[in-house]
């Protein structure tokens, strides 16, 4: 169940109710968070254009503020946005009439555990900074496994997110702080800064674990790289940029 929306009418985001019902399964404290508080600091990879073609049919993954759906509109490619926060998607879906592209992208509201296409809709899928706040190990491999499922064969999945950085005291201190909370090595929990409260749950990855993630759901790893981003508090990271191919 899914329908291609006219992105000049915030109302018409397609609110998918059949596969938002998951979500309640998984407490995510992104669902209600403000759209203008979702952070979007890492900038898309120019290799991410070594493995599209002109027609290439793109989905974002957790598209927050709409960043990497209008920049890849803005190449003239068709692009489907997906994110749970219905509030993120009003934002990119104002952005994008706001913005002189092409092509507007087309939105769903819809959980990257069950995304609701059908086998082999796409040819590309984007993941921009979205596993690190994935909390369950169960639900990253469930989610890359969708990701499997929507991709045509010889299809690709762009990955870029944090790494674990323990050469930073503030993040080595984190990392052990809370292991005994997250019982993961690499996360740790993010609080907010007015109420000093627990925001949410955030996971730095290594080398091995996204690697293993991609093999062991349907991808070959075709380009890995380390990279530095900077997170929403100013803080300078070790990042890794990979591309999977089905």
């Amino acid at each position: 169940m899914f329908c291609i929306l006219d992105p000049s009418y915030s109302e018409s985001i397609y609110d998918c109710r059949e596969y938002c019902g998951i979500m309640s399964k998984h407490e995510n404290p992104w669902i209600d968070v403000e759209g203008e508080d979702i952070p979007a600091t890492i900038k898309l990879d120019p290799v991410l254009f070594r493995y599209t073609h002109p027609d290439a049919h793109i989905l974002d993954v957790a598209c927050a503020t709409g960043n990497v759906s209008i920049e890849l509109a803005s190449h003239g490619f068709p692009v489907t946005s997906i994110d749970i926060n219905h509030d993120a998607l009003e934002m990119t879906a104002k952005a994008a009439i706001d913005t002189n592209i092409p092509t507007h992208p087309a939105f769903a509201r819809a959980t990257a555990i069950a995304l609701p296409f059908a086998d082999e809709s796409f040819d590309v899928v984007v993941m921009q900074a979205f596993l690190t706040v994935v909390v369950s190990k169960e639900d990253r491999s469930k989610i890359i496994h969708e990701a499997c499922r929507v991709l045509k064969t010889d299809g690709h999945l762009y990955i870029a997110d944090f790494g674990q950085t323990w050469h930073s005291a503030v993040y080595r201190e984190r990392y052990l702080r809370d292991l005994p909370v997250t019982k993961e090595e690499g996360s740790f929990l993010a609080y907010d800064e007015k109420t000093v409260e627990v925001d949410y749950t955030a996971h730095h990855f290594t080398e091995k674990e996204l690697v293993f993630l991609l093999i062991e759901n349907g991808f070959e790893v075709e380009f890995f790289k380390r990279d530095t981003f900077v997170t929403r508090t100013g803080n300078r990271i070790n990042g890794f940029v990979v591309v999977g191919k089905k």
